[in-house]
Parts: C-alpha cells; structure tokens; sequence
C-alpha cells in the first residue's frame, strides 16, 4: 500500500488526538520500510499523516544472530523483510531481591513460590528460544540504525500456532484496520469548522446520490474514477461547492476525488459498497452480488446441520468468518447484516434469535 511522497505535517500537540499515535501499528513491513520520516521528531513516521512511533508486526524469522545482550531476528511478512533487535529479556528469578526471597523454599496456602517462579522462567525461556522458521510476534519502535530501518523492541516471543489460526487472524485483522483507520485522513482541530461542516454535508448528499445510482442501474461492481463521469453526481458537486466558495470557481480534481473517496467511504460503513480485494480498487455493491449472497446461503445451509449449530443457527460473527475465510476478506460487518436481512427479507432465511440465523 503507497504513501504520498510529500506532504504538510499535522502540527506535533496534535499528534496525540489521533490514536494510531499512541497504539503499537499493525502494519506490513513494506510499508515500514517505506514511511515517510518525521522532518520534526526524531523516531516519528507518518503513514498517510498518521503519526507513528511503533509498531506491531507477525512474520517468520528467516535470520537470526546472538549477541551479548540482544538477538537480531530477520522477519519475513511476505510483504517485505525488516531487522528486530529484540533485548534478552531478564526474568524474576535473575533479579537479586526475587532471587534471594526464592533461595529458600516458601509456601502460601498451600503453594510452592519458588517452584512457580521456576516455571514461570522455564516458560520464559521456551518462548525466548526462537530459531530461523519460526513465526515471532513482535511489538517495537521504528529506529534507523546505519541508514537502516528496524524495530527495536523487549516485547516479542515465539508463536505456536500449528493451525495458523494467529497468522489467519492477522490476514483479516490487517487490512480491516487498513481500510477503517490507517488509510482514512488524520484530521486536526485546525481545519476550518465551517469548511468540514460544508464537505460533510456535499459528502452525505453525494453518498446518497451514489447509493441511488448504484441502485437504479444496478450495478454490480466499479472503479471510483468512472463516479467522476456520471454527469449527475458531477452536476451535484459543482453546485454544492459553488455556494459555498467566493470565487465561485470550478472544483478542482482533488477536491472532487477527496468528495467521491469520502462519500465511499460513508457507503462502505454503511455496508452498501464493499472492497472484494485489496490488490484492485474495484468496489462491489452489495445488494447486487449475487454470489456473495449465494456464498453465505452456502455456508448457513451446511453449518446448520452440524449439531453445534442446529438448535440456535449461525450467529452472524460466525458466518462473517466463514465468508472472509472463503469468499473476500473485505466483507465487513455491516455488509454482511446488510445480506442477511435480504435474505431474510426473501424468506431464503429465518432469524431463530437476535444475530442467530438459520434456513428453513
């Protein structure tokens, strides 16, 4: 996923109102490695203006060198490689006042302290040993360390995960955060009130628009650029921002795309639009896609004969699941309550009880 090359920083006091600032990022390695670096702080990256100064990430370990005090793991996400200095993490039991609490044995209601401690850095150890091929969860700030980029970090520890359900969570978490939060605007307190009171309401009459025209020319998928050469949605645009600006000049390109970009936006947390796959920017309409909606009557058919399932039905979670799992990873929430009302609309389902759905 890109970045602009070159943009105005948001100013540092606000960096802290926008909460990817604050939070450990999941991001992919290649786009760590491509963040563009703070011209104002030091150890600040920006993705998209949102400010980040760490980071969180899940790859398998590819290279491995021990040093006196740290190991240097190489991490392979299959977007992209990044060195971890992770610190050799020093347990309770090689701490001096643990160590000499421990050096004889104690008991508290019937437990046996030293022995728990014992287990606890066994335990400790186990997880530290982490060799090349296995899956490292890892949690630290970005450094550049001889022109660079790395993560620093005393947070990681190996992964079992024999049936990959840490790696598959990670595959739908990712680009659900990608979509909901890292690639929306960071926007500051400093941007004029009355322009984002105008742009907010251009963008729910355009969604609405949009909505309409998706609807009654039922269509199925599409690229955000052919919006632009709808005639009737470009007619509401160069009116709406006429009445408000001075000059009254014609709208630019990029405040027309930024109108279109956030008014899919509104109609993807809506559920009516959705992203099939990240690798193209094509948007699906949800009402329209028909094998979505055959999919999940699949899935509720078949799961609804499995005895977990065949008192109460499917809870809509458990359905998502499945339909991420096995049609598009895009479908949110909203996009599936949005289906399954549908359905239920056309008798092809029945709710048992509230998110529970099951067929006839």
């Amino acid at each position: 996923m890109s970045h602009p090359g070159s943009f105005e920083e948001p100013p540092v006091l606000l960096w802290g109102l926008d909460p990817v600032f604050r939070a450990f990022a999941k991001l992919y390695i290649k786009d760590i490695l491509e963040l563009k670096q703070s011209e104002k702080v030091a150890g600040v990256f920006f993705y998209k203006r949102h400010p980040i100064k760490q980071v969180d990430i899940l790859g398998i370990v590819v290279d491995k060198r021990e040093k006196e005090n740290f190991y240097r793991y190489g991490v392979d996400d299959s977007t992209g490689v990044i060195s971890c200095t992770c610190w050799k993490k020093t347990g309770l039991l090689e701490n001096s006042s643990f160590a000499a609490q421990s050096a004889c044995p104690s008991t508290v209601g019937g437990l046996n302290l030293s022995a728990m401690l014992k287990s606890l850095k066994d335990e400790e150890n186990r997880k530290s040993n982490i060799d090349i091929g296995d899956v490292i969860s890892v949690r630290g700030v970005i450094k550049v360390f001889r022109e660079q980029r790395e993560i620093v970090s005393s947070i990681y520890c190996k992964v079992e995960d024999p049936a990959c359900d840490a790696q598959i969570f990670r595959m739908l978490d990712v680009p659900y955060l990608y979509r909901n939060v890292y690639d929306l605007p960071f926007e500051t307190s400093q941007d004029n009130d009355d322009n984002n009171e105008t742009t907010a309401s251009v963008t729910h009459q355009l969604s609405e628009q949009v909505e309409d025209f998706l609807t009654k020319n039922k269509i199925q998928n599409f690229y955000p650029r052919e919006l632009e050469t709808v005639d009737s949605l470009m007619s509401l645009i160069n009116d709406k921002l006429r009445e408000t600006q001075v000059n009254q000049s014609c709208p630019t390109t990029k405040e027309v795309r930024s109108l279109f970009t956030d008014a899919i936006g509104v109609l993807q947390k809506r559920g009516v639009i959705f992203l099939k796959s990240q690798k193209h920017d094509v948007y699906h309409t949800t009402d329209q896609d028909k094998e979505l909606h055959k999919t999940t009557l699949s899935i509720i058919q078949a799961d609804c004969k499995r005895h977990r399932h065949a008192e109460k039905g499917c809870h809509i979670l458990h359905i998502l699941n499945c339909v991420r799992q096995t049609y598009s990873s895009g479908v949110s929430e909203a996009v599936m309550k949005r289906v399954l009302n549908t359905m239920e609309s056309d008798s092809q389902i029945v709710s048992t009880m509230e998110l529970h759905y099951t067929v006839f």
